[in-house]
């Protein structure tokens, strides 16, 4: 017999909240991308259907963790790196951010960028 649903499993950004940022992000071995973003925020809902475009690419996966933030959620994290305005892209890796991005990004920089700051730091 064999299953007519999908088996495919749903990839999507990981959540990084005030609580479990130091295990997913601190302490973590590969780059992270983090988005932060607010449920309230247009151009924010634009932001994170670019970002769950990019999990689901086979060469980006593997090569960055790619998480979000919700900055009413999470206020800790929003105030520790001083997001002033969403969507703001965090690009980290070993504890360091390496570089800040306000604003949209067309897909096609964003997956490059990913892709060139993954190489870049490892």
């Amino acid at each position: 017999m064999f299953n007519l649903f999908s088996s495919k499993k749903k990839v999507k950004p990981t959540e990084i909240t005030d609580s479990n940022f130091n295990d997913l992000v601190f302490n973590s071995d590969e780059p992270v991308v983090l988005d932060f973003y607010a449920t309230w925020c247009q151009p924010c809902h634009v932001m994170v259907s670019l970002i769950n475009r990019l999990v689901k690419e086979e060469d980006v996966q593997g090569k960055a963790l790619i998480a979000k933030v919700d900055i009413d959620a999470n206020p800790a994290l929003a105030k520790h790196f001083e997001i002033k305005s969403v969507p703001t892209l965090l690009y980290i890796y070993k504890n360091k951010v390496y570089e800040r991005q306000a604003g949209l990004i067309p897909y096609p920089l964003l997956k490059d960028k990913v892709l060139k700051f993954s190489e870049d730091v490892k």
